[in-house]
């Protein structure tokens, strides 16, 4: 009995510890009704306007970058969604498929998936080497919060493997506040 106090002691101490560690070691951006946590390593450039809340995540030792795209306008159907992807998703894969043929590269476009904010995106993975050295934009979309959010990881290999976990920390945190529809008529 005298040997469990002790022990349960250490383990909260270590808990403890770790969670403190843990809160040092990342920040929380919340504006607007987006939020997300991410790596105190990291800044943020704010590019948003009145259509969509742009940020781009950098750090000055890496060419990574993670850039968020949420649209201020409400989606809420399938077909709002289709037209997002028509209007803004589409345009924006293939500029990005461009950028990279312009800077000499043949980029290859496989379909991607992952979770962010406890939901499934849609995703596309475009690889490519420029001047010989491999990297990718991965490009990610879905509605969360009914706002069509665009979530893009960019850089060269050797440094997306350092951004893993801002990321992840960035995926699996983020969340926008649900807007309800405005009334457009008075109810009867």
């Amino acid at each position: 009995m005298k040997v469990t106090r002790p022990l349960i002691l250490v383990i909260v101490s270590l808990l403890l510890i770790t969670i403190a560690r843990g809160q040092g070691e990342y920040k929380h951006f919340a504006k607007d009704g987006l939020s997300f946590d991410y790596s105190n390593s990291w800044t943020i450039n704010d590019e948003s306007n009145s259509d969509a809340q742009q940020l781009t995540l950098a750090r000055a030792d890496s060419d990574a970058q993670i850039r968020i795209f949420a649209h201020r306008g409400r989606v809420d159907t399938p077909e709002k969604m289709a037209e997002a992807r028509r209007a803004f998703i589409e345009p924006y894969i293939t500029s990005t498929t461009k950028m990279f043929v312009q800077l000499g590269a043949k980029p290859e476009s496989t379909p991607a998936s992952t979770q962010i904010g406890g939901a499934t995106a849609d995703g596309v993975r475009l690889r490519a080497a420029l001047a010989g050295e491999p990297g990718e934009a991965t490009i990610y979309w879905l509605t969360i919060g009914n706002r069509v959010v665009v979530l893009t990881f960019f850089g060269p290999d050797k440094d997306l493997g350092k951004a893993t976990s801002t990321s992840d920390a960035i995926r699996n945190s983020l969340q926008i506040a649900e807007t309800s529809p405005k009334q457009t008529s008075k109810p009867q």
